[in-house]
């Protein structure tokens, strides 16, 4: 045991070494190959080679570990965007406006407004519409800031496609307008129209204005809260994720005068002296902040669409052993009229006489053991198995969450 310990540290000391005279053999070189003034200038540093982060591993167990950058699952806590709503008018319809009171009682403002004198019964609708507007002013927006903007029809026109958004101010929850919005209208779809017949994909009652929004009114938003902290919300809160990206903003910022605490499972904080609280600072330490890698925990969540039958699953999912059966019941009545005829030379008369016929098929599928699925393949894997439907994958999903063999929060929509 003792000679392979000290044919361990011999072997060690000379991989010490090693790298030492590697380069002074470097600088040697470098310095011969440039004269004599290089290698007066001592030895040359070469930087370390850095290490590249991988965003994505396979755990021991098969599951897939993520590390994304803090800037990904994070965001400025008192930097929200401000959501904004309007009415205008959509002009330029081709017979497919409206012409409802309110309508035409929005176009008279306008007339009104540009200097025409006319009264409601003047207006004839047709080739106009009245719309909600909306859009999202983000954070730190600043004046003549382009924005697009999405428009609904709330009249009763048929189609908002080659109609043009007369100017409209968007306004915040302070009453306060922050865009103005103006320009021709984008429909998704097609239309096509015939004689005899006429083909339309998507309703065309709503669209955007691209690049129609300009901002007018910038939003006070700052970097600070009101503590003078700088605060970042965690995208998917969980205890987990809260202390890994509060572990990533120490280490990136490691020789600052920052501290970082979790304030709770959605918030980490970033307290800093008084005098490092400017906006230059900020950003510069929020871009030191979001390029580092974290390690974050997939949710375990399943989400059902009850519409579509679709079923989301994270990876996390666990699923206790149990056995899952199904039985179907169908039930079909069917409403019939028969003809009865008299015989010949009868003194009967013809009529119809109503008959109900019912059926009822009950069908079972066969009892199957389900095993405990440690990842989506496995869960997929044993519910294949079972040639469920869609409306039946739901079905089993809710029978799993309410009897608790469902480790997960279970979403029905």
């Amino acid at each position: 045991m003792r000679t392979v310990l000290i044919v361990l540290a011999f072997a060690s000391a000379l991989l010490a070494q090693q790298p030492a005279a590697n380069a002074a053999s470097a600088t040697s070189t470098r310095g011969a190959a440039e004269g004599p003034d290089a290698a007066q200038q001592g030895e040359v540093s070469v930087p370390p080679i850095q290490r590249q982060e991988i965003a994505v591993r396979q755990g021991g167990e098969g599951e897939t570990i993520l590390t994304p950058r803090i800037r990904s699952v994070t965001r400025l806590h008192n930097s929200m965007p401000h959501q904004l709503v309007g009415i205008g008018v959509v002009t330029g319809l081709a017979k497919t406006g409206s012409s409802d009171r309110g309508t035409r009682q929005a176009i008279l403002n306008v007339i009104r407004q540009l200097g025409l004198n006319l009264t409601i019964s003047d207006v004839v609708g047709g080739s106009t519409a009245l719309v909600s507007i909306s859009c999202s002013l983000p954070p730190f927006a600043k004046q003549g800031q382009i924005l697009d903007v999405k428009i609904e029809a709330i009249s009763d026109c048929s189609s908002l496609r080659g109609g043009e958004l007369l100017r409209a101010e968007l306004k915040g929850v302070d009453g306060q307008a922050y865009v103005v919005a103006q320009g021709g209208l984008v429909i998704p779809g097609f239309s096509a129209d015939g004689n005899a017949a006429s083909l339309k994909n998507n309703p065309s009652l709503t669209g955007w204005v691209t690049n129609g929004g300009v901002v007018i009114r910038e939003e006070n938003t700052k970097f600070f809260s009101e503590s003078g902290a700088l605060e970042l919300q965690v995208l998917n809160p969980s205890p987990f994720n809260a202390m890994s990206i509060a572990n990533g903003v120490t280490t990136a910022l490691e020789g600052t005068s920052a501290k970082v605490s979790a304030i709770d499972p959605s918030l980490v904080r970033i307290d800093l002296p008084e005098a490092d609280r400017t906006n230059e600072n900020a950003i510069r330490l929020l871009n030191l902040v979001g390029a580092m890698r974290v390690q974050v925990e997939n949710p375990a969540k399943v989400m059902i669409d009850q519409a579509s039958g679709t079923v989301l699953a994270g990876e996390g999912v666990l699923i206790s052993p149990c056995v899952v059966g199904l039985s179907d019941l169908t039930i079909t009545i069917v409403e019939e009229e028969q003809v009865s005829q008299p015989l010949p030379f009868g003194h009967g008369q013809t009529e119809k006489v109503a008959r109900t016929r019912i059926e009822a098929a009950q069908t079972h599928t066969e009892l199957k053991k389900m095993g405990g699925g440690a990842s989506v393949s496995d869960l997929l894997t044993n519910l294949k198995t079972l040639g469920l439907t869609p409306a039946q994958l739901i079905q089993v999903f809710q029978a799993l969450e309410q009897g608790g063999f469902l480790h997960a929060t279970l979403e029905v929509r």
